[in-house]
């Protein structure tokens, strides 16, 4: 890394990237107070982020800004919760501004993690009847959201992204047990993210900023500086690339007319995405981040880590990551993230399902008989030390894919039980488009710039089917015409 790891080096760094942010949204801000893209909450976001950093250039945005919050518009998908927690760290918002922004806005309440401890967060500011319904708040989340050492995004479905605003959202609790319970979820995000720079690598929202920012700042907050080093790194690269800080930073393109799940410029979005949003609560995050009062370095985290759903191996050769549990295709992991030498190889996959986007079953890394168009779908794994196994459908027939770690190897077994194995394809690893292959021989293709070799016991192929990862294009590597075959990925340790 480019700089010491101290607190106060951490912390100069993050309020130069938010005074950076907080520039950018004041450039971009319209004449009316809003942005030139649609969105839910960034004018909030936008408004205190320019408020904490108490600069009177920003003072006619400001007010811009207040304005426009005052006559917006308060249907059913008015973000109530997330401007009203963010106009409490508004140092300039007296009460009566504050009623005349939120106005008589309902709550939405969607049934997921964070929103529901957004809420809770904001009652217990609130009056003592505000307290009470905090408390059993508290005690709903407890119930349906927390299995330790993890915040479920939905019942039964992981989101490192939003197990990350969760752990930002209870550091600051006035309930010491909400405290402690933040401490379990920063030290999953130090092990999620390591020294990758990416702590949201699998579940909804894989990759993007809204999860790195609220990873830095449970990070630092909790004394994790090597890992909060890593995302600020990594934050810091994307935005000297770029110019911004785009809401997938796993695909740093130009923000496109029309961002989108359906858009090819704008891989690894959801409907519900909007690049204001993500912009204005990053720099909010991050001013926070330089404004935390770090605690003492946190002790030395394992160099690896499994559960009953969670993999995450690192070793001097790769880091890879995996979640085995969940109901949509986003959820779950049937390949490793894997990341070697600073690239990603195996990216997240899956996205957007409800509405149009560049995904669908085929963007599964699942065997598929590719010709009739039938894909793979995972069903259950089982975890231990070393390897992870786990069982898909394919049509009428049961598939079961093993994943054997070793230090220097991952091996991977595909079989599916059928006698008829014409035009199966086995394995179907998603990789960029962007990497050169060299072939050497048929059952073997080398990636030269990351010193890597994917061996396999039957000849393999390179297609482009035009399908899309979290990083962008992507093209498959198989086996076809077999029921059963192992595939080795292997780093030349010279």
């Amino acid at each position: 890394m480019s700089l010491p790891v101290n607190p106060s080096n951490l912390q100069e760094r993050c309020l130069r990237l938010a005074r950076l942010i907080g520039d950018q949204l004041a450039d971009q801000q319209c004449k009316d107070g809003n942005f030139a893209q649609h969105s839910f909450y960034a004018k909030a976001y936008a408004l205190a982020l320019w408020q904490n950093l108490d600069d009177a250039r920003y003072l006619p945005k400001r007010i811009a800004a207040i304005n426009a919050l005052k006559i917006e518009k308060q249907d059913h998908l008015y973000h109530r919760e997330f401007i009203e927690n963010v106009l409490q760290s508004c140092p300039d918002m007296n009460f009566e501004t504050r009623n005349a922004i939120l106005r008589n806005a309902p709550y939405q309440t969607p049934n997921v993690a964070n929103w529901r401890i957004l809420a809770m967060r904001i009652r217990q500011s609130g009056s003592w009847r505000d307290k009470l319904r905090a408390k059993l708040d508290w005690f709903y989340i407890r119930v349906r959201f927390w299995r330790v050492p993890a915040f479920m995004d939905r019942p039964g479905c992981f989101s490192a992204q939003y197990h990350s605003f969760c752990a930002a959202l209870l550091s600051d609790s006035p309930i010491q047990a909400q405290r402690e319970i933040a401490t379990y979820t920063t030290n999953l995000i130090a092990q999620l993210c390591g020294t990758t720079g990416i702590p949201n690598p699998v579940g909804r929202g894989a990759g993007q900023s809204f999860g790195a920012a609220t990873a830095l700042y449970a990070l630092l907050k909790h004394g994790y500086r090597r890992e909060a080093e890593s995302i600020l790194f990594h934050l810091e690269q994307i935005l000297l690339m770029t110019e911004t800080l785009p809401l997938n930073l796993l695909a740093p393109h130009p923000l496109p007319d029309a961002p989108g799940p359906d858009n090819s410029q704008t891989p690894g979005w959801y409907s519900y995405n909007r690049h204001y949003d993500y912009l204005a609560f990053t720099g909010f995050w991050l001013f926070r981040a330089a404004m935390n009062n770090p605690s003492e370095p946190s002790p030395n985290i394992p160099a690896t880590a499994t559960s009953d759903f969670l993999v995450i191996k690192d070793t001097r050769h790769y880091h890879a990551r995996m979640c085995l549990r969940g109901k949509a295709s986003y959820d779950v992991t049937p390949s490793p993230v894997l990341i070697t030498n600073g690239h990603i190889f195996l990216p997240p996959t899956g996205g957007e399902e409800d509405f149009p986007s560049l995904y669908s079953p085929a963007s599964q890394p699942l065997p598929a008989f590719a010709g009739h168009e039938v894909f793979g779908a995972f069903t259950s794994s089982t975890v231990n030390d070393t390897s992870v196994n786990i069982t898909f459908r394919l049509a009428e027939f049961r598939g079961l894919r093993s994943i054997t770690f070793h230090e220097d190897e991952i091996v991977i077994h595909d079989q599916v039980q059928t006698d008829s194995p014409s035009g199966l394809h086995l394995f179907r690893l998603l990789v960029p488009a962007s990497f050169a292959f060299e072939r050497l021989d048929r059952t073997r293709i080398d990636v030269p710039e990351l010193n890597l070799h994917l061996i396999a016991d039957h000849p393999l192929h390179i297609a482009d089917d035009g399908l899309f990862a979290v990083t962008g294009p992507v093209k498959t590597i198989f086996v076809s015409n077999q029921s059963t075959a192992t595939l080795r990925i292997v780093w030349n340790p010279s």
